[in-house]
């Protein structure tokens, strides 16, 4: 039992290695311009091993934006389950956790940004990330609300805030931050608690 056990946890970590280098390739390269020859080279495997775990090089690329969208979205869609205390307090929580898994996505934020760019390539995957936005504005709508009825943040529609955030971090780390652990980050931290509220100090509140 141990032996087979053993073996699908090899399997399950060489899977891992060939979606991590797909995220890497496509998002670099592109679908066309990405062969499954680099990703089997990039992953240290070989040819025949990407097809063991992914029938097409289509459902490479599914997978690929899907998956980890998957491993995020309970950091997005648990609001109220993972992120405690009064709105403002559960926005500066969230944030934190946020973007910290930003930071760390480069790659595959690139990558979704190709299927936002051309949702008549990608009209299945397209959706599935306008979903998810979709998803999280209706989670993080009623501690928006609540917040606003207590004055702890602007009177702009929760819709707005919610999507002007999301556009924050994410161009963040598109544009601006090459390292994860730079200090830029900090101040991106900050600067998204200041789209939800008139904080009087926000560099305070978010350390």
């Amino acid at each position: 039992m141990s032996a087979s056990l053993s073996l699908e946890e090899k399997k399950k970590r060489k899977r891992a290695v060939i979606l991590q280098a797909a995220v890497k390739l496509f998002s670099e390269n592109g679908f066309a311009e990405t062969p499954i020859a680099a990703v089997a080279k990039e992953a240290g495997v070989s040819f025949g091993s990407v097809f063991t775990y992914f029938e097409t090089k289509e459902v490479l690329f599914q997978a690929a934006v899907l998956e980890p969208l998957e491993e995020i979205k309970p950091y997005f869609y648990e609001i109220e389950e993972r992120y405690s205390g009064n709105p403002m307090e559960m926005i500066k929580q969230m944030i934190h956790c946020q973007a910290d898994i930003f930071s760390r996505s480069k790659d595959y934020l690139r990558l979704i940004q190709q299927v936002l760019a051309r949702p008549e390539r990608y009209p299945m995957l397209f959706q599935e990330l306008d979903d998810f936005v979709n998803v999280f504005i209706d989670k993080i709508y009623p501690v928006i609300a609540e917040g606003q009825e207590m004055g702890l943040f602007y009177k702009d529609a929760p819709p707005l805030i919610a999507q002007s955030y999301l556009s924050l971090i994410n161009g963040m780390r598109l544009t601006f931050v090459d390292d994860y652990t730079n200090l830029v980050w900090s101040d991106m931290k900050i600067q998204a608690l200041r789209l939800f509220g008139p904080v009087s100090n926000a560099r305070e509140e978010m350390q």
